[in-house]
């Protein structure tokens, strides 16, 4: 069995109590709820109640953590994107009359799914801002490129000082295995700044236990640019021929294998050394987020 480094205590999150899931209020009416696995955030109105996804591993705790806050009716649902580990649970939210509301791009994916658990949008919107007043509560999507999937959506609560930026990065932890599946990585590196740009106290991130601050996004930042650092010196130190030498000439997906495998070890040794004293699962992950980054290096 691999082993693995303990969690430091600064990137653990609360205990999940055994009901499976902990609410923390956010302020104004703001909720965050999270299993231990995903997290999002509902906010409470004067009528009802308005959820940002349904995640899949929360499934219908997610109901019950509402009910445990409120007793008024979800209104409305907001998909951050089409992935069903976000929204695999709508199914359990989509009663009659509540309003789902996602970018157009989304819609299309989940048309082309066909996934029961994932009830089309009863409102897209084209282009880049949504602005949506549910009983006086501005709510804001924003659009602003691709870096997770097509449609990712910035889902801004002013009043409340929330962010929902689902799949964003791991709160005081490495981003998941390529960056958690960036779609295009420069748009990823793109992203944190696009968040530094709003005005939030919290920021949900779609996973695990912990909600983050824009301190959090920030050092996610500058793990980023140490690992695009790291990767574009060993990408200029490594040569492909000399790495592919001792594997045969008329196999060159083996070369490439190996020539990538030695840039991401030495992009390793040439990251700052103190990351793990500030952000948890380098031992997990950096192999991960070096191979992401060394590629879009590399071709983009």
């Amino acid at each position: 069995m691999t082993a693995f480094a303990p969690i430091p205590d600064f990137a653990r999150g609360p205990d999940i109590p055994s009901s499976g899931y902990l609410v923390t209020e956010l302020g104004g009416g703001a909720y965050g709820i999270t299993s231990g696995v995903d997290n999002t955030v509902f906010l409470v109105t004067r009528k009802g109640v308005v959820v940002v996804d349904a995640p899949l591993d929360l499934d219908d705790r997610l109901l019950q953590g509402i009910e445990e806050v409120t007793p008024k009716p979800v209104t409305h649902l907001i998909y951050s994107h089409a992935h069903a580990d976000h929204i695999g649970a709508a199914h359990l939210l989509a009663r009659d009359g509540v309003q789902i509301v996602a970018h157009e791009l989304t819609g299309r994916f989940i048309e082309e799914a066909r996934d029961s658990r994932r009830p089309l949008p009863t409102e897209t919107f084209s282009g880049t801002r949504h602005e949506l007043t549910v009983d006086g509560e501005r709510i804001v999507p924003e659009y602003k490129g691709d870096w997770h999937q097509a449609g990712n959506l910035f889902i801004h609560l002013p009043e409340q000082r929330v962010l929902a930026a689902i799949d964003s990065f791991s709160v005081r932890n490495a981003p998941f295995f390529r960056l958690l599946f960036a779609a295009h990585v420069p748009a990823y590196f793109d992203a944190m700044d696009q968040m530094l740009e709003y005005d939030f106290d919290t920021v949900v991130s779609g996973h695990m236990d912990l909600f983050g601050t824009p301190e959090d996004v920030q050092t996610n930042r500058e793990y980023l640019h140490d690992l695009r650092s790291a990767a574009a010196e060993a990408l200029r130190t490594v040569d492909l021929r000399e790495a592919g030498a001792g594997v045969p000439d008329n196999n060159k997906q083996a070369q490439l294998k190996v020539w990538m495998d030695r840039v991401v070890a030495r992009a390793a040794e040439l990251m700052p050394t103190g990351w793990e004293k500030r952000i948890g699962g380098t031992d997990i992950f950096l192999s991960d987020n070096l191979n992401a980054v060394a590629w879009s290096v590399f071709i983009d």
